[in-house]
């Protein structure tokens, strides 16, 4: 079992989405169980409500207003809110008008995820955004950016998801892992 205090100090830095993400989809093969306890606490300390996804649901409220009766498209489909709206950024940062659903109600027992829609007329155009090259993390701002190598200092830093062996567990793990394209590094925050 890992250190609480450790565990904590990890989840402290998410913004309340990606927490709120972390519950709703309640992976336990990405997150060990005591993970969830501490994300409910976190979220309480910051003043939201982690039985009911408020900020999310408000949020997803205000874009059903605003998009009722516009001819709406799905672009893509997301296994979380989280997900999606890193695609959204990108759609807004060229200009198209986006939007994010929820797909599935978690209480329902179908998997949660999330949908990014456009307007009909604008589906080319953001195709076209998502299939090409990403931006290099230099170019993102701070808050979604990938650290730079801190081997070599390179911002060609991708993130993926790695399973492996835990010291203190017999069972394999799911970590997500820093690579550096640069010098090959590989690291965990």
């Amino acid at each position: 079992m890992a250190n609480p205090d450790e565990i904590r100090q990890q989840l402290e830095p998410l913004n309340d989405e990606e927490l709120i993400s972390i519950l709703r989809n309640h992976d336990e093969e990405e997150w060990r169980p005591e993970v969830f306890d501490i994300v409910k606490s976190i979220l309480r300390e910051r003043g939201v409500s982690p039985d009911e996804d408020s900020g999310i649901a408000a949020a997803e409220q205000d874009a059903l207003d605003e998009t009722a009766g516009l001819d709406l498209v799905t672009l893509a489909e997301y296994p979380s809110y989280v997900d999606a709206e890193t695609d959204r950024l990108a759609l807004e940062a060229k200009g198209l008008k986006v939007w994010v659903f929820n797909e599935h109600d978690p209480f329902e027992g179908a998997v949660p995820g999330a949908q990014l829609q456009v307007r009909a007329e604008d589906l080319n155009a953001a195709m076209a955004v998502l299939e090409s090259e990403p931006v290099p993390s230099s170019d993102l701002p701070p808050e979604i950016a990938e650290p730079p190598c801190p081997k070599c200092g390179s911002r060609e830093v991708t993130e993926n998801a790695e399973i492996v062996e835990d010291a203190k567990s017999s069972l394999p793990q799911t970590a997500w892992l820093y690579h550096c394209a640069s010098c090959g590094h590989k690291w965990s925050e």
